[in-house]
């Protein structure tokens, strides 16, 4: 999926939510800003947003000296998300359909999302989400599929979400103790996504292997991932791939082995899947 004006606008705005979060001096801020926005005027329509996003965020952080600038919105994000656990967990125990009711919390936890214009409130979410019902479902498709496969793994998206991701891996493990599960991280810090650091930070390591995907965007392109990792990519029978920025990398692949999981948080978006914004999906790659 390219890039479109609405696109540009919000990778612009997310730069000022950024300069504004960190509380950077007037001076540099407004250097920043004016930077980004003089670049985006020659951003190529060709390129997904993920790409796009990945030299604007590269400069920040080189602006601000800091190799992850939103390092501290991402651990209050993983601090709010653990703290709602107990109800997630709560919510397990009483499903008749685990399975389901943990890719409920795992989508939930897609609210998480610095880069988004749109922002939902995640403790709103998590007590919301077990009676919203997926916009698109293809969950029947994924059970079937889970039966026949030995290997399966998770391209992981925003920081916080980590924490009901391994909920949806261990109840992945419980009832189907024979995949061996795998969760792919972004290689260097972009936006408030996943690496492996936080995925270690909450012991994904105990219920799956975790890989780096050595990508600098924030989304699975795969121009920019290890050649280790895409052969791993490429031999992997089930993929689950979490968020936006995956979608965006990967909705034109028409693959059938992936299942998008996702809340809707722009209009772009919204449009390509023809579905509200807010919306929830668990959409196969080859239903288009």
């Amino acid at each position: 999926m390219n890039i479109t004006d609405d696109c540009v606008d919000c990778i612009i705005g997310q730069i000022k939510k950024a300069t504004d979060s960190l509380n950077c001096e007037k001076n540099l801020a407004k250097e920043i800003n004016d930077e980004v926005l003089k670049r985006s005027k020659g951003f190529s329509y060709e390129n997904t947003p993920p790409w796009v996003v990945r030299d604007v965020y590269k400069f920040l952080g080189k602006k601000l000296n800091k190799t992850d600038p939103l390092e501290q919105i991402k651990q209050d994000s993983i601090t709010a998300a653990l703290k709602l656990i107990p109800y997630v967990q709560n919510k397990l125990s009483i499903s008749n359909d685990k399975l389901f009711t943990a890719i409920k919390a795992s989508v939930a936890g897609n609210v998480i999302d610095f880069a988004s214009k749109e922002q939902f409130d995640l403790t709103h979410e998590i007590q919301n989400v077990f009676d919203t019902d997926f916009a698109i479902n293809n969950y029947s498709l994924l059970k079937e599929k889970l039966n026949t496969i030995n290997k399966l793994m998770i391209l992981a998206d925003n920081s916080g979400e980590n924490v009901f991701d391994k909920v949806l891996l261990e109840t992945l493990k419980e009832f189907y103790p024979h995949i061996k599960l795998y969760y792919a991280t972004r290689g260097k810090p972009v936006i408030n996504d996943i690496t492996t650091k936080e995925a270690y930070q909450i012991g994904i390591d105990k219920v799956a292997s975790i890989v780096n995907s050595g990508v600098d965007t924030p989304g699975y392109e795969k121009s920019r991932a290890s050649d280790s990792f895409n052969e791993l990519y490429e031999n992997m029978p089930l993929i689950i791939a979490k968020g936006m920025g995956n979608f965006e990398c990967l909705e034109a692949s028409n693959d059938k082995r992936i299942f998008f999981l996702f809340k809707v948080k722009c209009n772009v978006v919204a449009k390509c899947v023809k579905q509200d914004v807010g919306s929830i999906i668990l959409k196969n790659g080859e239903n288009h």
